[in-house]
């Protein structure tokens, strides 16, 4: 609380620091409880802070009394004076008073008891509690009378009488042995709402007057040990079942000789609810979050809180007493604060928003609440602020308006900050006559890393390259994040374009060095760069960024990791794009599309089992359109999601026409894209055009990339486990070519795996391809899933594969896709794989000789034309490679010169993926180095030279088809796949 000036003394307020007022976060919610609690009590109130020297008590100040207080003590004008001044030889007449007060203030328990002070000449009963440390609230009620009517009834029964009768507090006579009441006096009637017939010849017992039926059992407990009962604080009930708090005093008397307890019952509930509620305004004074301070009527601080201590710095001590503009800062000049006094006069509160200085000097910004507390006079006694802390809450919001323009990962400017920079730029650069340029820059495989590695090393990343960036930018330009992977910087002013150039080049060899991870891993990224110039290409922020993120996408189709200049060509590329999106949105509209069936072939049996959907487009008056040529555009638009959804239907629709004709277990495959993957309603789809048709769910098969479920992979196991249900099946397409996690790919409940065709393409021969196509075949059976091969075009990959136990096959060699009327027809016609069995000799023996030269491999054939064995040959080594992928060979002997590769190379490459041979080479050019590094590394199995011996060539052979029989044939039995 700051308050420049002190309040008027006219004007001060006096509210005590400990009463309910204080306690509450709202000031204007003390009133009430204050007027019924303090000013309006019965009793006397005194809030008082004692005095020690050492150990001892020795005095204690009157911080705030109630109006009872002077009325039932005639004591007047006490708050802030000692007692020992109010009431000189207090201490030394009343020691036992003392004691007590010290007692308590030092964190005794409340205690409840009566006294006679000398000094006063007055009987009290006080009951004394703390509510912090050194302080104390004694509530007190005269007693003289009552206790001159105790001596009176000891002195005469007579008198006794008149103070039974007349006495406020509830007086009951009952017998010693039994409990049963032999009188009451009227108190006790009134209050407890009894006749007095009803209560005579009773006890307490049978009058139920016990709330807790083990109260009569502890107060029995007291009496019999003690002899008596005083001052005990118990509940009872009344004739109506109301509850009520009494203090019962209970001592044994004797009446004309007979055994009798008197017991007197005091009403102490109303007392007790107001010490509960100013014990629990003093809980909520010190424990809540709002800091709370008191000052008198001329702003001296009477009480803090420990909220307010814990918010400014200050200790209590440290306060008391000071001004409240102890705590004030210079960011409000006096206007401010005659404001602040003017309301507080006129409404009696203020309320808003200003600066405080905490102890160290740290200014904060504070919200405030400050209510005037005035008497029945309407004179102000104190004033009560509530405060809190809003420094996180200014923080946020001015959080909130930098995030309005700022990305949250990076903190660079936004979309929206970016045009409005670019506007300003294009706006100087017309009054200068100077140029600006726009470099719109997009990662290159960005969307790799953050798929295969997750999106905080993505994020992380973004962060790297913002940093590296921004090591290249001037002050006067602006770098923005655009969204996703994409910035934008705006060179304001820009020289030429050749200086654009240079900028770009930069930013290319800034982002092309490594960037490191934790555990001392590194990525590396590229990007590609796309320059505008204002005027030239553009006069506005959009078509600026529009014309480049257009050179951006020409950097990429040029290779990546490389800038461009926009060009008109481009805008005219855009426009296409637009017709090509609008002729397809008419496509949609009329049905232009149609379905082509690739079969698809069992490699065991040669039966086509089903077929794979390819879409094409068939606008009127034209020829067909490959996919190739509008779903990268479907996919740009959206379009893909409603074009996708009319391939599921026209799939079923097939199926069914196909289980008309008889053909009722063929199953047809249909690719889903990415974006009708992740749409919400795919299982509807699905669901929808399976009932529509009334095909089976197993009659369909969805075929799914690996980038469509790494994009999200829990939300794709959750799309795939509702496609499972609904019974369809579901393959994986393209497999090994994107970053699938082992770990999901368990979890993704799919029934087939295609290998991709870029893997195919070389299966026979390279043995990386191989590799990675038979890793594909083993990992797929070990998980129980099939293996479809794509893009099988020739013999000795159909064949290749079917010895490597791949499942089934599709591609140009069989079939290539087909209108549906011809694919009936091929079914009908019962059209199956060829099947080609491993050709041997009836000894089983086969030599493949490779050379480049026709005469050699004639003369190699006489050599072994009476030896029974099965001769093949081959003038290169991919012709050789094609045979060993179609037929069963031994032994091989190959040149070492030859085109195209090597005898040492084209051997390395039949090691790995046809181990179970044995490899020779003959040759007349000798590279040591070469055939030592092939032979070493089991590449070779003997070196043959030539000019050869006909007799010494065919014993070599010999012995090499003895070492496949003795070593080779028995470490297998049949081809295993190349290993690692």
């Amino acid at each position: 609380m700051s308050i420049e000036d002190p309040v008027p003394a006219h004007e001060a307020p006096s509210l005590p620091p400990c009463s309910t007022r204080e306690a509450n976060k709202a000031p204007s919610a003390f009133e009430p409880l204050h007027t019924a609690l303090f000013d309006h009590m019965l009793n006397g109130l005194a809030y008082c802070r004692m005095l020690y020297e050492g150990d001892q008590p020795v005095d204690f100040i009157y911080l705030s009394v109630n109006d009872a207080f002077g009325a039932q003590t005639g004591l007047r004008n006490v708050e802030g004076r000692r007692v020992s001044e109010v009431v000189p030889g207090i201490r030394e007449a009343d020691p036992e008073l003392f004691a007590i007060y010290g007692r308590v203030a030092r964190g005794g328990p409340p205690e409840t008891f009566e006294t006679y002070v000398e000094a006063l000449q007055m009987w009290f009963e006080i009951s004394v509690y703390s509510p912090k440390s050194e302080h104390f609230v004694a509530v007190f009620d005269v007693i003289t009378e009552r206790k001159l009517a105790e001596l009176a009834l000891r002195s005469s029964e007579e008198q006794f009488a008149t103070v039974f009768q007349a006495s406020p507090v509830g007086i009951v006579i009952s017998k010693r042995d039994t409990g049963e009441i032999v009188d009451a006096n009227p108190s006790f009637l009134d209050i407890f709402g009894y006749w007095k017939e009803e209560v005579i010849g009773r006890n307490s017992t049978e009058l139920h007057m016990f709330a807790d039926p083990e109260e009569r059992g502890r107060m029995t407990a007291i009496l019999a040990k003690d002899g008596c009962l005083k001052h005990y604080e118990g509940a009872f009930l009344k004739k109506n079942g109301e509850r009520g708090v009494f203090l019962v005093s209970i001592r044994p008397i004797e009446i004309g000789g007979q055994a009798f307890f008197l017991s007197l019952l005091s009403d102490y509930t109303e007392r007790r609810a107001a010490e509960d509620r100013l014990r629990q305004a003093a809980t909520v004074f010190d424990s809540t979050m709002e800091g709370i301070i008191v000052t008198d009527a001329n702003a001296r601080i009477t009480a803090v809180n420990a909220a307010f201590c814990r918010i400014t710095g200050f200790e209590e001590a440290e306060v008391i007493g000071r001004n409240a503009n102890v705590s004030r800062s210079a960011r409000h000049d006096a206007s401010f604060f005659r404001g602040m006094w003017d309301a507080l006069k006129q409404t009696g509160s203020w309320q808003g928003e200003l600066w405080n200085r905490r102890k160290n000097g740290e200014l904060y910004p504070a919200r405030m609440h400050i209510n005037a507390v005035k008497d029945q006079g309407g004179n102000t006694l104190h004033y009560v602020g509530v405060f809190s802390d809003i420094t996180s809450i200014r923080r946020y919001e001015e959080r909130l308006e930098f995030l309005a323009n700022h990305d949250p990962l990076t903190d660079l400017p936004n979309r929206l900050l970016l045009s409005d920079r670019i506007d300003q730029g294009i706006a100087r650069a017309c009054r200068t006559g100077t140029q600006l340029a726009v470099l719109f820059i997009d990662l290159d495989h960005f969307k790799t890393i953050n798929d295969s590695r997750g999106h905080a090393v993505g994020d992380q990343l973004l962060i790297d390259v913002t940093q590296r960036l921004r090591e290249r930018v001037r002050g006067e330009d602006t770098l923005a994040r655009f969204g996703g992977d994409e910035f934008v910087l705006v060179l304001d002013p820009v020289l030429d374009s050749e200086a654009a150039a240079r900028i770009a080049l930069d930013l290319l060899a800034q982002l092309a060095a490594p960037f490191p991870l934790s555990g001392g891993s590194e990525l590396y990224v590229g990007a590609s760069i796309g320059i505008s110039i204002y005027p030239d290409d553009a006069r506005t922020a959009a078509d600026l960024i529009r014309d480049a993120d257009a050179a951006m996408y020409q950097a990429k189709e040029q290779g990546r990791n490389r800038f461009c200049f926009y060009t008109a060509d481009m805008n005219t590329r855009a426009i296409a794009q637009l017709e090509l999106e609008v002729a397809l949105r008419r496509a949609v509209e009329r049905d232009e599309f149609v379905l082509y069936f690739q079969p698809k072939a069992d490699l065991r049996t040669g039966l086509v089992y089903g077929a794979e959907a390819l879409i094409r487009w068939q606008p009127e008056g034209r020829d067909l359109v490959p996919p190739a040529d509008f779903i990268p555009q479907a996919e740009r638009s959206g379009l893909i999601i409603q074009i996708g959804n009319w391939v599921i239907d026209a799939a079923c629709r097939q199926i069914k026409l196909w289980r008309d004709a008889g053909f009722r277990d063929l199953r047809l495959a249909v690719n889903v894209s990415a974006r009708q993957f992740h749409a919400s309603d795919l299982a509807k789809v699905v669901t929808q055009a399976l009932a529509r048709h009334a095909v089976p769910a197993s009659s369909l098969e969805l075929e799914l990339t690996e980038s469509a479920l790494m994009a999200d992979p829990e939300a794709a196991v959750a799309v795939l486990a509702g496609l499972k249900r609904i019974g369809v099946q579901l393959s994986l397409d393209d497999f090994g070519t994107g970053y699938s996690s082992f770990t999901y790919l368990s979890r993704f409940p799919i029934d087939t795996l295609k290998i991709d065709q870029s893997f195919v393409r070389d299966i026979v021969t390279e043995p990386r391809a191989a590799m990675i196509a038979l890793s594909i075949i083993d990992l797929a059976h070990r998980m129980h899933l099939k293996v479809v091969a794509e893009g099988v075009e020739t013999e000795a990959q159909a064949n290749y594969l079917r010895t490597r136990d791949c499942d089934e096959m599709q591609g140009y060699y069989f079939s290539p896709p087909l209108p549906a009327a011809d694919f009936s027809a091929l079914i009908r016609d019962g059209k199956r794989l060829p099947l080609r069995s491993v050709s041997n000799s009836p000894e089983g023996r086969t030599i493949l000789f490779v050379d480049d030269e026709p005469d050699i491999l004639a003369a190699l054939r006489r050599l072994l034309q009476r030896e029974g064995i099965r001769v093949l040959t081959a003038e290169s080594g991919n012709r050789a490679l094609e045979l060993l992928a179609t037929e069963g060979v031994q032994v091989i002997i190959s040149d070492q010169r030859m085109p195209q590769m090597t005898g040492t190379e084209f051997m390395s490459r039949v090691k790995e993926l046809h181990p179970d041979t044995v490899r020779m080479v003959l040759t007349a050019y000798v590279d040591l180095d070469s055939v030592t590094q092939a032979v070493n590394g089991g590449a070779i199995y003997k070196f043959l030279h030539k000019p050869w011996n006909d007799a010494q060539l065919r014993e070599q052979i010999r012995e090499a088809f003895r070492y496949y029989e003795d070593v080779i044939r028995r470490r297998c039995a049949k081809p295993t796949g190349p290993q690692a």
